[in-house]
């Protein structure tokens, strides 16, 4: 089944993350916007929460993934790991559980499942650029998400403190570059 389109009614009928007010988001209306202007980073730092927070992966996310992805297939390796990185937090959020959360809805889980799989192989070209040491944890954070392994990216993205080594006592920073 092809992505939700934008102008879809359904979109209304999917859970976010809201807040009750006049400032919850138009998640078509914004996904519309980033396809137009995909560089456009804080309008989509400013929409994420709604679809994906507090370990959470709201209905609407699983829309709005495909949608993410295509607007990451569309820039440089070097503008994608914004999106990617969300796209891997969702996967590792999602709730398998029909009884423990939300979960995608079978109209929207072939096209959900297809797009985490090309997340996945824009992924890895996208880490074969320069990129820091907290860059580079999100990211395969969201590769071990996206592989099916979320209780790892758990632990990749939590490796953004210092620690001390058992060996000598010296701390150490894992984000040292």
């Amino acid at each position: 089944m092809p992505r939700l389109p934008l102008g879809d009614s359904r979109w209304r009928d999917l859970a976010f993350r809201t807040c009750g007010d006049a400032d919850d988001p138009d998640i078509p209306a914004e996904l519309a916007q980033l396809l137009s202007d995909p560089q456009d980073l804080e309008r989509f730092h400013d929409l994420w929460p709604y679809l994906c927070s507090e370990g959470t992966t709201w209905e609407a996310a699983y829309a709005a993934v495909p949608w993410i992805v295509e607007i990451a297939r569309h820039l440089p390796p070097d503008q994608r790991p914004e999106y990617l990185v969300f796209v891997g937090l969702a996967a590792r959020c999602e709730c398998p559980d029909r009884g423990a959360g939300f979960v995608v809805r079978d109209y929207l889980a072939d096209e959900y499942k297809r797009a985490k799989a090309e997340a996945l192989s824009l992924l890895a070209a996208t880490l074969l650029r320069e990129h820091d040491a907290g860059e580079t944890r999100y990211l395969l954070a969201a590769a071990a998400a996206l592989k099916g392994y979320r209780e790892l990216g758990d632990v990749i993205e939590s490796l953004d403190c210092g620690t001390i080594c058992p060996a000598c006592g010296t701390d150490i920073d894992l984000l040292e570059t």
